[in-house]
């Protein structure tokens, strides 16, 4: 999971003792920086004798066991025999049901699906900012929106990364919770043989650690079917743990579950009956026809801008109907251009649209008593580099915000040398 210099850098530490510098500028600050990372980690030591980075020995030694045995067999996590076939065959339809649950609960806000998600699982999305109000009344934000678009892979990291926040913030020890959920995720380098294995849930677990089991089973990334028999199934979405894959990734599993189809004349074709996916392409697209097990609507420019105004970028409308495009969109087009590509740049074109302005907090000046009294306020302010625009015509002039108070100060001073008067009427505006 590191990056890929810091990944070299730690490989080099520990089979060499050191590692090459760069000569070019740029490289040697890109590995600075991912050494600092390597440090903030725990991972290397600088040596205050003759400041050589030293790995750090227990990992190290962990590294190095772990090289000889292989990731999945270091997982301390006891295999049992899964005698009568207790798992079931409906288990992954279930665990991706669990899944939707949550996702639902973002985008279909309803008492229902409120209901349907643990009260931590509430907390976590009200503390991470991706919904606000309260347990009645919730409303989803602008981070809320992103986090829908997000490949699983980056949902399902988000989310935990995000439980281990809200431990911390509650005075947990995390150290503890991520033990467990290493060993979990190191069960996915063994292979899916779900139906003949499962694992004992140890009895010595803490009630923190225990916790963190019943939210995996929320995940839908592992199955308890009866906490008494005291084992767990792991289920296919383990995978999304033990990946590094990024939002850009076209995986095989996302080819193969894609369901939207884009034309060249911006019209969408959604071939799923889920309410939440239907949901979350509404996001960027106007709906028009809705069937049974199909439905069709149109990428236009208030749609897109619609979805930008709530944070969402074009980037993420892009990589999201790449990633959810049709098996035979993928077969005749590529990955890539399974999206049209003057779609993907129209809707890029959209976003920079919203570019063409900024706002900024400034002040305008007017009703000045002289001409003498204008002039001396724009060449102050010119010289103070606060000017934003000024029209002698009208007698206007506009600094920025920060201008503002030295005008002031420069009127004041002015008004000392020649005695007591009035003052030029200033206002708030936005240029």
């Amino acid at each position: 999971m590191l990056p890929p210099i810091a990944q070299q850098t730690t490989i080099q530490l520990i089979w060499k003792g050191s590692f090459p510098t760069a000569s070019d500028v740029e490289e040697t600050k890109e590995i600075e920086d991912q050494v600092k990372l390597l440090k903030d980690l725990g991972l290397v030591h600088r040596q205050t004798t003759d400041g050589k980075l030293n790995i750090d020995t227990d990992y190290k030694r962990s590294y190095m066991y772990a090289a000889m045995l292989g990731a999945a067999q270091i997982s301390s996590l006891v295999l049992e025999p899964n005698e009568g076939n207790r798992r079931g065959k409906d288990v992954e339809k279930k665990a991706v049901e669990r899944w939707d649950c949550i996702l639902r609960y973002l985008a279909l806000p309803s008492e229902e699906n409120t209901q349907a998600v643990s009260e931590t699982t509430r907390n976590l999305f009200k503390k991470a900012n991706f919904t606000s109000g309260g347990d009645t009344q919730i409303e989803i934000t602008t981070f809320g929106f992103q986090f829908l678009l997000l490949s699983p892979v980056k949902q399902m990291w988000t989310y935990v990364i995000e439980y281990l926040k809200l431990e911390m913030s509650q005075g947990q020890d995390i150290v503890e919770v991520i033990e467990p959920l290493i060993q979990i995720v190191l069960l996915a380098n063994r292979g899916f043989k779900a139906e003949r294995e499962c694992y004992q849930i140890d009895a010595n677990w803490t009630e923190p650690q225990n916790e963190l089991l019943n939210h995996l089973r929320e995940l839908g990334v592992i199955f308890i079917r009866k906490r008494k028999d005291g084992v767990f199934f792991l289920t296919q979405l383990l995978t999304h743990l033990a990946t590094n894959e990024t939002i850009d990734d076209v995986s095989a599993e996302k080819v193969s579950n894609g369901k939207v189809i884009v034309e060249t004349n911006f019209r969408v074709y959604a071939y799923t009956s889920s309410l939440l996916q239907l949901a979350i392409i509404a996001l960027f697209t106007e709906m028009t026809y809705r069937f049974q097990d199909m439905s069709v609507g149109m990428i236009t420019r208030e749609s897109v801008r619609g979805a930008l105004q709530h944070g969402i970028t074009a980037a993420q409308i892009i990589s999201f109907l790449r990633a959810n495009a049709h098996p035979q969109c993928i077969a005749t087009s590529g990955p890539v251009n399974c999206l049209p590509i003057t779609v993907a740049d129209q809707i890029r074109l959209w976003e920079d649209e919203r570019r063409r302005m900024n706002l900024k907090d400034a002040y305008i000046y007017s009703h000045f008593e002289s001409e003498d009294e204008f002039h001396g306020v724009c060449e102050y302010a010119r010289q103070q580099n606060i000017l934003l625009w000024s029209d002698n015509q009208q007698k206007l002039v506009i600094v920025n915000e920060d201008g503002h108070e030295l005008v002031r100060q420069w009127y004041k001073r002015e008004k000392s040398k020649t005695g007591a008067g009035g003052e030029a009427s200033s206002s708030t505006s936005s240029a």
